[in-house]
């Protein structure tokens, strides 16, 4: 609802004509009328007599305008709070993932112990290692992550193999060992989740495990995070094509099942390596609840974030693909701009179904004609991701690096942030609806700017209706939540933030939508 204040002028009414605040009188006629039974009306003597009657309503009219302005902004500032505070029921995610890393920790019957990683530049330890650890047929106890597999040579030139868990060589039979190899890629884990999740123990237990990437990252740097179930990993490998940077993914195992669809899919050695420098965060939920049908969206998220290592992170729906040069773009361009408070948001389109064929566009000209063809488009042009200004503004020839744009209420739009700084989504938004809009009103709330690239985008190709795993995921999401983002968040986030955290806190003046009136400030604040 946009209201403007009305810009006319005080009139009264004088008979027939009507009198305003600055004309004269024509003649002595009483403003208001007063009937008394036994009193004579009393008419004005003298034209003075109007002036001090205007002159008051004149006094009357600029005060109560300053009352109503400050009123207003004493209805904005009331209780607002520019620091972060923390959102209620929300799990510590560093203790989720205390371990980021599979390991394997051999110890002799002296309790010396060695730690070794898969990734460790020796991951064969030979048998002056082992003696230098005092571990040289002499190993007492070994225990193994999972995620790892060790091979132990014996003195009599046999292999062992020790999987996940906690192993006693004396009963096992594994202390006389010369040499050892430790091993950990994701069709060991994927082999070794199978083996837990058949475990009727494990059905109404939550495994989360962490698989760390081959990756370097330099200082600044940027992780691209995104989250997906099992039947998107064949779809992701053509984001992991266009980025070259740093990726931390979360993936959800909706059924029992989806472990056989994660085997098989590692079980090719050049999905191995496409995805071994990523981190990944593999979720087996409680399968006793029917609330894992509910997709858990923002846990996965932040369980992609939490497994990040970079001081900036760009998270990303799985069915999105950047340009080959945004991470390159991002990283010498943009990560300076994106600092304390500052987001930096990153233009969404869409590819029609019928192009999905087509290569995409690379860079703002070719994306550009596309939109003008028909072929691209907006996705969600209204609230989602109208404030963005995609077509208005980011797809105009411009030699800057970004425009500023307001907070709009119900915006979800996709942004680099720092990854410090920054809060994590609200966990308790599961599906879709609310999981993106949550988290840019609490950005806002801390007084954020937006800033919006001029000069990359992502993109989206249509595709037909998806059949999610255990096939019971579509129902769930029709399923009335327990958590909704104008009933419970809203009310929390002014609770915790003030009563205005809809406004746009840290807009400046000169962002688009104040600057150029593109998009109506009042209806910012209140989600028109």
């Amino acid at each position: 609802m946009n209201r403007r204040l009305s810009t006319s002028r005080a009139t009264f009414a004088t008979g027939n004509d009507s009198l305003t605040i600055d004309e004269k009188p024509k003649q002595s006629v009483p403003l208001t009328r007063r009937h008394f039974y036994n009193r004579k009306p009393q008419p004005l003597t003298t034209a003075s007599s109007t002036k001090i009657h205007l002159g008051d309503a004149k006094r009357y009219g600029i005060l109560f305008l300053v009352l109503l302005i400050l009123l207003f902004w004493t209805a904005l500032s009331r209780s607002s709070v520019s620091t972060q505070v923390s959102l209620r029921d929300q799990p510590a995610y560093d203790t989720l993932l205390s371990k980021r890393q599979c390991a394997a920790t051999l110890c002799n019957p002296q309790g010396r112990c060695a730690t070794w990683h898969p990734h460790d530049e020796r991951y064969h330890h030979d048998s002056e290692e082992l003696k230098q650890e005092g571990l040289y047929r002499n190993i007492a106890t070994i225990q193994v992550d999972l995620g790892c597999e060790l091979l132990l040579k014996a003195a009599d030139d046999t292999w062992m193999a020790i999987t996940q868990g906690q192993t006693d060589c004396i009963e096992k039979g594994c202390q006389d060992v010369v040499e050892v190899d430790l091993r950990g890629d994701l069709y060991i884990l994927a082999s070794q989740l199978k083996q837990q999740i058949a475990d009727p123990a494990n059905m109404d237990q939550e495994i989360i495990v962490a698989y760390s990437g081959q990756q370097a990252s330099q200082s600044p740097d940027l992780t691209l995070v995104s989250q997906f179930s099992v039947n998107r990993l064949g779809v992701f490998t053509q984001v992991l094509d266009a980025w070259a940077g740093p990726v931390s993914v979360a993936i959800y195992l909706t059924e029992p099942n989806d472990v056989n669809y994660l085997r098989s899919f590692f079980a090719v050695p050049a999905n191995v390596i496409l995805y071994s420098r990523v981190n990944i965060v593999f979720v087996k939920p409680d399968y006793s609840n029917p609330d894992h049908l509910k997709y858990p969206i923002n846990h996965l998220r932040n369980l992609a974030i939490t497994a990040s290592t970079t001081s900036h992170v760009f998270v990303m729906d799985a069915d999105f693909t950047p340009p080959g040069d945004m991470y390159a773009h991002s990283q010498t361009k943009l990560l300076a701009l994106a600092q304390e408070q500052v987001a930096m948001v990153i233009p969404c389109y869409a590819i029609l179904e019928s192009h999905k064929d087509d290569p995409l566009p690379q860079d703002i000209s070719e994306l550009r004609e596309l939109v003008k063809d028909g072929v691209a488009y907006i996705t969600d042009p209204g609230s989602g991701h109208g404030p963005t200004l995609a077509m208005s503004m980011a797809l105009n020839p411009n030699q800057t690096l970004y425009y500023e744009v307001c907070y709009e209420s119900q915006w979800e739009p996709y942004y680099i942030v720092p990854r410090e700084t920054t809060p994590l989504y609200d966990v308790r938004f599961r599906n879709q609806g609310g999981d993106k809009q949550s988290h840019a009103l609490q950005l806002n709330a801390l007084g954020f700017k937006f800033l919006v690239s001029h000069h990359t985008f992502i993109l989206h190709k249509d595709h037909s209706k998806m059949v999610w795993p255990g096939g019971g995921f579509s129902q769930s999401q029709k399923a009335k939540s327990s958590w909704s983002y104008f009933e419970g968040f809203m009310r929390e986030m002014e609770e915790l933030y003030g009563s205005n955290v809809r406004w746009p806190r840290g807009c400046s003046a000169s962002a688009i939508g104040w600057q150029a009136q593109l998009r109506n400030p009042l209806g910012m604040a209140i989600g028109a």
